[in-house]
């Protein structure tokens, strides 16, 4: 409560004032008390609108003879009344602390742009007698209580009888100035309609404003609303390891707290000499590489290595690295050594990149030569940096060259395989290029690609409509994200169109290219529509129609999410840590469950021959997710035999396989071995005399469906009594069909191994 206010009129004509000794004290006890109320005028004495405008106090104390600033925040400016022109600034408990003089200046900003300095004034802080430790003693704040009574009640007599006295009296003098209040309104009323409608209107305008005002602070509020909202979000994730995924754990010792590597990491088969004028020697291990050139005949005959993808026919045999982005500053860094025997000087020899554009010219966004006398047969790091053209249309065939200028120089020249492209004008510590093989670093689980494998073959041709694959459906309002690696003309951009139940495919709109990928081309969209509920097809066109020419597609990847993430079947390896950082060497790595199952899957193949070298014994018998799977070993007769090794086949569209088998001993065939199929326990088929030589398979029945099927047709069991020592390979197997790849088999864990349980001189280790 404003229980103490200095009242201030703050001018605004243009004069010069002195300081203005207003004579206000306020005492170190005025705690939320003590108001400073501004009336700001204008020069005809009416109040300043102050909508919009900003009131600044500066205020100085002293400390002996210095001044200084006492800060003020702007949250403790409160405007009372904007078109009333009334400011007030409540007198802070850290103010009331100091004693002494206070200097105050007032400055107003409006929002025309103008400002003025309109007043200079003082006032004082004494510090109050309470707060200079004098101890309150009760006879001086208190009175014997019935005496106070007492006094009360005497008063309160005087006064009800000085009250009844003037009663009359005032009731007259109240009913005639009523009478004149009323008259001279009436006549105010007719004189001042026009204007009381000026000022309402004045007023209304006014009142629009501070709507729009208070509606751009509910903006602002939300805005900080999301803010903390956001920052509440990063608090409660703190204390929850963040992840990452990677195929590969070779990070080195590289400092990754640089800008990330736009150059693909640089292995033997991605570097190599451009022209064939000397020798080339590739070191993997110190990854270097070392070309003496020895042929200067030509004048074109210049030192040209080429570093990035291997290089192919249609990149006009260069090695491509990642498009790059219009109007932006790149720096390259090179690690190289010009040797001894080189006859040119080191100014002769220089790095660049290099990519032709629409009109097939060559442009070089970085192109600079080595100082000159710079130490020969020393590996030294160089940096060298440029800036992109606005216009990129058309760029294609993009590439990293170590060249010289001149073709009769010779000599060698050694290059290391670290070679570091960036974004900016700084060079940063050298760290490999993580998104691209063999890492395929990501921040997010891999998406599940919903491409069907079926329409997953590479195409190559000049069609308007390159491929249409089929899809798994899609949901209307869903983010999803497509990527695809290929290549195409330069005037050529893929699109994809997606099918629907009615009307036209829809679009998404040209693919982008992936900032450190080569040929890779990715988008991220919001579904318009659900797919065609029965063909959801996804069509790849290369676009425009008018200058189609050769493109590639080698994979097709859909996944849901607004995050690209690898073509790859299963991460092998993912990592946990406290921080969310790009630093790989930040987390704790372990080997992905997908990557360990898929290892156990893939040690027996189903369509290929698999050599077993040994089975362990399982105490608990084969397991999947806990559940013993049912393949069981007999034990062996004798040395020479062993029989009925069993398992149970549990539905579905299979045919049962076996192959070829390797012995220890060459003589001998399978004679008294043979494969036994059961229903439901019971022996109904026999295939005797198993041949060693060759494969050959058998069909268990049930109906094949294009999705899993448990068959419906009750259990078998299978039997196989062998008759030969040292089988090193699978006796049998299933598949779903004797001439076409497996494509969705239907058993029930791990059922489909069989192999030779281990006798007494088998070869087979356990």
């Amino acid at each position: 409560m404003n229980r103490k206010t200095g009242e201030i009129v703050v001018p605004t004509e243009p004069v010069s004032r002195a300081t203005k000794i207003t004579g206000f004290t306020f005492k170190s006890y005025d705690k939320s008390a003590g108001v400073l109320q501004f009336q700001i005028k204008n020069q005809d004495g009416s109040p300043t609108d102050l909508i919009d405008a900003t009131v600044r106090l500066f205020m100085y104390i002293y400390q002996g003879e210095e001044k200084k600033e006492f800060p003020i925040f702007d949250n403790q400016i409160i405007t009372e009344s904007y078109m009333q022109g009334v400011v007030k600034y409540p007198i802070p408990d850290m103010l009331l602390s100091y004693e002494g003089k206070v200097d105050v200046n007032v400055y107003i900003d409006f929002p025309d742009g103008s400002h003025t300095d309109n007043l200079a004034f003082t006032f004082n802080i004494e510090k109050s007698v309470i707060d200079d430790n004098v101890q309150l003693n009760g006879e001086y704040y208190f009175k014997d209580f019935q005496q106070l009574l007492d006094g009360v009640k005497q008063e309160a007599t005087d006064a009800v009888n000085a009250a009844l006295t003037n009663v009359d009296s005032t009731i007259e003098k109240a009913n005639q100035q009523i009478n004149e209040f009323v008259e001279g309104a009436t006549q105010a009323i007719d004189q001042t309609v026009d204007e009381v409608t000026e000022q309402l209107q004045a007023t209304q305008t006014k009142i629009d404003t501070v709507s729009q005002n208070v509606t751009s602070a509910q903006n602002n509020l939300k805005a900080v609303e999301d803010k903390m909202n956001q920052t509440n979000q990063q608090i409660g994730d703190l204390g929850k390891l963040k992840k990452m995924y990677s195929n590969s754990l070779d990070f080195g010792d590289y400092d990754y707290s640089g800008n990330p590597n736009l150059m693909p990491y640089i292995t033997d088969s991605w570097v190599g000499a451009l022209l064939p004028n000397g020798d080339t020697v590739k070191d993997s291990v110190k990854r270097v590489i070392t070309h003496t050139k020895t042929i200067t005949t030509n004048a074109g005959d210049i030192l040209s290595l080429g570093l990035g993808i291997p290089r192919t026919a249609e990149a006009n045999n260069q090695y491509l690295i990642t498009a790059l982005q219009p109007s932006t500053p790149y720096t390259l860094t090179v690690t190289m050594s010009v040797g001894s025997d080189w006859t040119g000087g080191t100014n002769t020899i220089g790095a660049r990149v290099r990519y032709l554009n629409a009109a097939g010219s060559t442009e070089t966004p970085i192109n600079v030569l080595l100082p000159e006398n710079v130490e020969r047969d020393k590996m030294i790091t160089h940096t060298f940096t440029g800036t992109t053209k606005a216009d990129l249309t058309g760029m294609k065939n993009c590439y990293v060259q170590i060249f010289s200028v001149n073709g009769e120089d010779k000599g060698t020249v050694s290059v290391s395989y670290d070679v570091k492209l960036e974004i900016g004008t700084i060079a940063t510590p050298y760290q490999p290029n993580l998104l691209n093989a063999p890492y395929y670093l990501s921040k997010v689980a891999l998406g599940e690609n919903l491409i069907k494998p079926e329409s997953q073959q590479p195409v190559t041709n000049s069609n308007y409509l390159i491929k249409i694959y089929n899809t798994k459906p899609m949901v209307k309002g869903k983010k999803y994200t497509i990527t695809l690696e290929g290549t195409k003309p330069a005037t050529q951009v893929f699109r994809p169109f997606f099918t629907r139940a009615t009307g036209d495919a829809w679009e998404v709109g040209d693919l982008q290219p992936v900032e450190g990928l080569t040929n890779v081309w990715s988008k991220t969209f919001t579904a318009a529509d659900d797919s065609h509920p029965t063909t959801p097809q996804v069509q790849i066109y290369q676009v425009p129609s008018t200058s189609v020419g050769q493109c590639t597609i080698k994979w097709l990847k859909l996944e849901e999410g607004n995050t690209r993430t690898p073509n790859i079947s299963q991460f092998k390896y993912f990592g946990e840590g406290l921080k969310d950082s790009n630093n790989p060497n930040d987390y704790s790595w372990d080997i992905t469950p997908e990557y360990t199952e898929k290892g156990l899957n893939n040690t027996v193949s189903l369509t290929e021959p698999e050599t077993i070298l040994g089975l362990k014994n399982f105490a608990e018998g084969l397991q999947s997710s806990g559940v013993n799977v049912a393949v069981e070993y007999a034990k062996a007769i004798d040395a020479d035999k062993y029989t009925k090794h069993g398992a149970i086949y549990l539905g579905g569209c299979a045919w049962l396989a076996w192959e070829t088998l390797t012995f220890q001993k060459t003589e001998g065939y399978a004679k008294g071995s043979y494969i036994r199929l059961g229903a439901d326990g019971n022996a109904s088929f026999t295939y005797s005399d198993v041949p060693n030589i060759f494969g050959g398979y058998l069909w268990l029945g049930g109906v094949c469906q294009p999705d899993y099927t448990d068959g419906g047709f009750g259990s078998y069991h299978i039997t196989v009594e062998n008759n030969f020592d040292d089988a090193r390979k699978p006796i049998v197997r299933f598949i779903d069909s004797p001439t076409t790849p497996v494509k969705k088999l239907a058993v029930r864990g791990f059922a489909l191994v069989f192999a030779p349980a281990p006798t007494e001189n088998s070869q087979v280790k356990e």
